[in-house]
C-alpha cells in the first residue's frame, strides 16, 4: 500500500514511539520531513583508494590537508587512556588488499557500542604521522557491513553502488538506520500531485524521482554536480521550496494592499512645519525616499515600506519626518528601537529637532522608575504624546495607544516576528515603517522582503567625510596605536572593540588563542595610562551598560573598550578611531557597520584593523566603503544564514535552496506566484502550500 508524503512516521513499519520521538526532536516527523533531509555529502566509490597508495603518496608530499577515502576491514580494535592527560582513546586497525592502517579517536569511548572486530567501514579524513607511523585521526566514518553481515555475505545493495549517500547521525539513530527507513519509505511513497506551474517544472523531474535520484545517485551522475547540489533534481526541490516562499511572500502582499486605513492629510501648514524642524538641507536620495513614504501615507492603505541605507546615510532623519507628518495631523507614532542606549539617543536627537514642540515626545525603557514608567504609560494612552520612542517596554499589554498611526522599527531583524506583531496590533493598521542598516544588495532584497516596497539610501549628507580603513598585522599593530594616540592628543574619542569577553571565549575550534576584553584592558591602560576609559558588553545588567555608555557619549570617558553591543545607532561625534582586534573573527558588513561608528564629526575619521588571518578578505573593506558592495561580497563568503545572523528569525529553513545562490530562479518564483494567485491557486497548490508554511516556517516570514 501506498502512503502520502504528509503520513506520519509510524505508518513505516517497524517504527515505533521512541524512534518517532528522535526524529521529532530533528524536525522529522512526516515520511516527507524523512525524505526532505538529503545525504549531507556522497562518497564517490571511485574515489576510494587503497591503503598502500595513500600511504606512499602522504610520504612523497607530506600533505595534512588532503581527504582520503579508505575502505577496509577492521582487524584489531582496543579502547585505552592516553599517558599524559588521562584521555580516553580508541585505536582501530583497517586493513585492505594491499596495506593497513591505524585510526584514531579521542574522547569517543562510545564507539566500542558502534564497531568491532571484523566490521567493514568506510572512513575520509586527512592523514599524519604518529607515534606507529602514518595515521588517520578522528576520521568521518560509516560501517558498511557488519562482521555477522560480512560473514553471511548479507551486503545491501546500497553499499554495491558507485555513490554511497552519507546521513548525519541524530542523536541515538545512526545514519545507517536513518538510510534504512528513507528505503522503507522511497519503497512505499505515493506521489503527489503536481504543483508546479510548467515555467517553472519544465525540463526537470517531478519531486518523487527527485529524491530517489538524491538519495539513491545513479552511478552515472556527475559527482561534482552532487556535491555542488546543482543537478537537475536538486534544482526541482530548491524550486518547490521557493515557489512557496514566493506564495507565502505574495499572499502576505496581496493582504497587506488590502488593509484599508485612515488617510494622513498633507497640507501647506504641514510642510512648513516639518521643514522648520531639518536642521540642513535633505539629501537627493532622503528626498527621494520621504516622497515615496508620503505617497504610501495619503494613499489610505496601510504602508509597508523598508528604509534601507548605509551607515551614516540619514535614515533617522527620514524616519523623524515620517513620525512628524503622522504626529503634526493628530496622530501617534512609535520609534522601537533595540536598546536602551539607542533609545535615549533618539531621544536626545529628536529633543533637539523638535524645539519648543519636545514636551509632545515620551521614552519609555525598562529602567525607568515605577512613577516614571506610569505617567509615561498614561501620557501615551491618553494622547498627550504624539512621538514615542521605547524599546521592548512597549510590547508590555499595559500601555496603550490613543490613536497609533505609525510604527518605525530600527533594526527589524533584532526583534522577534511575534514582538514586531504585537505592537503593530495595538493600533488600527497603523503603516509600518522599518530601517535597516545592514545594506542588502538589491536583488536579494526585493526577493526577501517583496511584501515591503523599499527606499534606498545611497548617499552620505554634506559634509560627512569618509573614513580612512587601514588594516595592520598583528606584529605592526604599534603603526595603529600610534594613530589612537593622536587622535587622543588632538581631544578626541577613540572606540577599542575585542572578539571576546573573556578567556573562557578564547578559543575557538582550531584553538586559535585570542586578546580578550581583560587583557585588552590591561594593555589599554599600561599604553594610554592617563586617558579615561569605560567598558561595555553584553553581559552587564542594562543599568551598568547604559551608566558606561553615558560616561562616553558625554565625554568623561575618553576610550570605550567594548564588545559588538556599539554595533548599530552609537552616535557620538567626537570619537575619530576605532580599532577592531582580530578583525577576522567579524563578517565584513558587521566590520562595515562597526566603521560607521567613527567619522560623524568634522574631523573624519580613522578605522583600524588587526589581525593575521584573512587579510585578502579584509583588503575589502581598505578598497571601499560602499555597503553593498561589501555585502554582497559577504553573502559570497559566508552565504545568507550566516550574513543575517541566527537572530533574524524572518528567514525560512530551506534545505535545499540557497538564498544567494538561487537569488535569480527565486526571483522567476516570485513573478510566476503572482500570476498563480492572481488566477487563483488550486486545492492541490493550497493543501501543498499549508503543509510546506509547517515545514518551511513560513509563518513567521515578514
Amino acid at each position: 500500500m501506498q502512503i502520502p508524503f504528509s503520513s506520519k512516521l509510524v505508518a513505516l513499519s517497524g517504527v515505533g514511539k521512541k524512534t518517532c520521538e528522535v526524529l521529532a526532536s530533528a524536525g522529522f516527523n512526516t515520511i516527507g520531513d524523512l525524505l526532505w533531509g538529503l545525504p549531507y555529502r556522497y562518497i564517490d566509490r571511485g574515489s576510494i583508494q587503497t591503503i598502500a597508495t595513500v600511504n606512499n603518496q602522504f610520504l612523497q608530499s607530506i600533505d595534512e590537508s588532503i581527504v582520503v577515502t579508505l575502505q577496509g576491514q577492521i582487524t584489531d580494535f582496543r579502547q585505552s587512556t592516553s599517558r599524559i592527560q588521562r584521555m580516553p582513546l580508541t585505536e582501530v586497525l583497517l586493513q585492505d588488499d594491499t596495506d593497513q592502517i591505524r585510526l584514531i579517536w579521542f574522547n569517543q569511548s562510545y564507539l566500542s557500542k558502534s564497531m568491532k572486530k571484523g566490521d567493514t567501514l568506510l572512513v575520509w579524513g586527512t592523514l599524519c604521522i604518529g607515534r606507529g607511523g602514518i595515521e588517520m585521526r578522528s576520521p568521518s566514518w560509516e560501517r558498511i557491513t557488519s562482521k555477522e553481515e560480512t560473514e553471511s555475505s548479507s551486503i545491501e545493495t546500497t553499499s554495491m553502488a558507485r555513490f554511497l549517500p552519507i546521513y548525519r547521525r541524530i542523536a541515538t539513530l545512526s545514519g545507517k538506520t536513518r538510510q534504512k527507513l528513507i528505503d522503507m519509505a522511497l519503497r512505499q511513497i505515493q506521489s503527489p500531485p503536481a504543483i508546479l506551474p510548467l515555467e517553472l517544472s519544465k525540463y526537470l523531474p517531478d519531486a518523487t524521482t527527485a529524491l530517489r535520484l538524491l538519495h539513491r545517485p545513479p552511478d552515472d551522475s556527475d559527482p561534482r554536480d552532487l556535491d555542488a547540489r546543482q543537478t537537475p533534481a536538486h534544482q526541482r526541490l530548491a524550486t518547490e521550496e521557493l515557489f512557496a516562499f514566493a506564495l507565502g511572500i505574495e499572499l502576505r502582499r496581496k493582504g497587506i494592499q488590502n488593509q484599508q486605513c485612515q488617510k494622513i492629510l498633507t497640507s501647506v501648514e504641514l510642510r512648513n512645519k516639518l521643514k522648520s524642524f531639518l536642521p540642513f538641507s535633505l539629501t537627493t536620495a532622503q528626498r527621494t525616499a520621504f516622497r515615496e513614504i508620503v505617497q504610501d501615507l495619503t494613499s489610505g492603505s496601510t504602508m509597508h515600506r523598508m528604509l534601507q541605507g548605509d551607515v551614516g546615510s540619514g535614515k533617522t532623519l527620514v524616519a523623524f519626518l515620517s513620525m512628524a507628518m503622522v504626529a503634526e495631523t493628530g496622530g501617534q507614532a512609535a520609534l522601537l528601537v533595540p536598546t536602551e542606549v539607542l533609545a535615549k539617543q533618539h531621544f536626545a536627537s529628536f529633543t533637539k529637532l523638535l524645539g519648543g514642540d519636545s514636551h509632545r515626545m515620551q521614552l519609555l525603557v525598562g529602567a525607568m522608575k515605577t512613577a516614571e514608567k506610569r505617567q509615561a504609560i498614561e501620557r501615551i494612552a491618553n494622547g498627550q504624546a504624539n512621538y514615542i520612542i521605547g524599546t521592548h517596554s512597549l510590547f508590555q499589554e499595559s500601555v496603550s495607544f490613543f490613536d497609533l498611526r505609525l510604527v518605525v522599527v530600527d533594526e527589524q531583524h533584532r526583534f522577534g516576528v511575534k514582538q514586531r506583531e504585537a505592537i503593530k496590533d495595538k493600533g488600527n493598521a497603523p503603516h509600518w515603517l522599518v530601517m535597516s542598516a545592514t545594506p542588502i544588495p538589491r536583488s536579494l532584497a526585493l526577493a526577501l522582503f517583496g511584501d515591503l516596497d523599499q527606499s534606498i539610501l545611497n548617499e552620505l549628507p554634506p559634509g560627512r567625510k569618509p573614513v580612512r580603513t587601514c588594516l595592520y598585522h598583528t606584529d605592526s599593530a604599534e603603526s595603529g596605536w600610534n594613530i589612537v594616540e593622536q587622535e587622543l592628543n588632538k581631544g578626541h574619542q577613540v572606540f577599542v572593540v575585542s572578539p571576546a569577553i573573556d578567556s573562557s571565549e578564547s578559543l575557538d575550534h582550531k584553538r586559535i588563542s585570542l586578546r580578550d576584553i581583560n587583557n585588552m584592558e590591561a594593555y589599554l591602560r599600561a599604553r594610554f595610562p592617563d586617558v579615561p576609559l569605560a567598558i561595555v558588553h553584553g553581559r552587564l545588567k542594562t543599568d551598568e551598560l547604559s551608566i558606561r555608555m553615558t560616561e562616553f557619549l558625554e565625554g568623561r570617558a575618553r576610550i570605550l573598550l567594548a564588545t559588538t553591543v556599539i554595533e548599530v545607532g552609537v552616535d557620538v561625534p567626537n570619537a575619530s578611531a576605532m580599532v577592531v582586534d582580530h578583525a577576522e573573527r567579524f563578517g565584513l558588513s558587521q566590520l562595515h557597520q562597526l566603521r560607521g561608528r567613527i567619522g560623524r564629526g568634522k574631523a573624519g575619521g580613522t578605522f583600524i584593523m588587526i589581525s593575521d588571518r584573512e587579510t585578502e578578505r579584509l583588503q575589502a573593506l581598505t578598497q571601499t566603503s560602499d555597503g553593498f558592495r561589501i555585502a554582497q561580497r559577504d553573502l559570497e563568503i559566508r552565504g545568507p544564514g550566516e550574513f543575517f545572523g541566527a537572530r533574524q528569525s524572518g528567514l525560512p529553513r530551506f534545505q535545499v535552496a540557497d538564498l544567494f545562490r538561487d537569488r535569480q530562479l527565486l526571483v522567476k518564483c516570485r513573478q510566476v506566484a503572482a500570476h498563480e494567485i492572481n488566477k487563483g491557486l488550486t486545492p492541490d497548490q493550497e493543501a501543498w502550500l499549508k503543509q510546506e508554511q509547517t515545514r518551511l516556517r513560513l509563518a513567521e516570514i515578514s
